[in-house]
């Protein structure tokens, strides 16, 4: 009995110190908090990419169908125009070096250094390519460009992505 009565107090000193533990929420930077973000919306992504093609679709496939949930978001009074300059805005914030290389009334051309390091690097993440990466962007943008009668075309080379706007 004493021996039960040793125990239990002992388990209940373990316990109680490992109840003590205290949890304290972070306070990130601005700057933390931005890169969190942008990786958990990338990881997402790839993520979806992935259940996708176990479903069977590709990932240009998905990204029409997420392009096409986005459309109602875009007022059709408001443009093609709209949708560029937030489009060149979201690039300008989450992308290494943006630039607009070539402009005319026909079509806009923007180079992007790096979107994502992490599956430009590796190849692969999450189960999805960098190939599939360009391919569900490419598709969701240019569905989107398509409603307002227009195309996006988004290739990645050496120098990084390509995207051609058409005006």
């Amino acid at each position: 009995m004493k021996k039960l009565f040793l125990i239990s107090i002992v388990l209940s000193l373990v316990c109680a110190i490992h109840a003590q533990t205290e949890f304290s929420v972070p306070t990130p930077t601005m700057e933390q908090k931005f890169n969190v973000t942008k990786l958990h919306l990338y990881n997402i992504d790839l993520a979806h990419i992935t259940v996708a093609k176990g479903d069977g679709m590709t990932a240009a496939e998905l990204g029409k169908k997420v392009g096409a949930a986005f459309i109602p978001a875009w007022d059709e009074n408001g443009g093609f125009e709209p949708f560029v300059t937030f489009i060149l805005n979201g690039w300008a914030c989450t992308a290494d070096d943006v630039q607009i290389i070539e402009q005319s009334n026909e079509k806009l051309v923007v180079m992007i250094s790096s979107i994502y390091k992490a599956i430009e690097d590796q190849g692969v993440l999450f189960g999805s390519s960098v190939e599939n990466f360009t391919a569900y962007y490419n598709a969701m943008l240019n569905e989107i460009a398509a409603h307002y009668g227009r195309s996006i075309e988004m290739t990645r080379g050496e120098e990084g992505y390509k995207i051609v706007i058409t005006l």
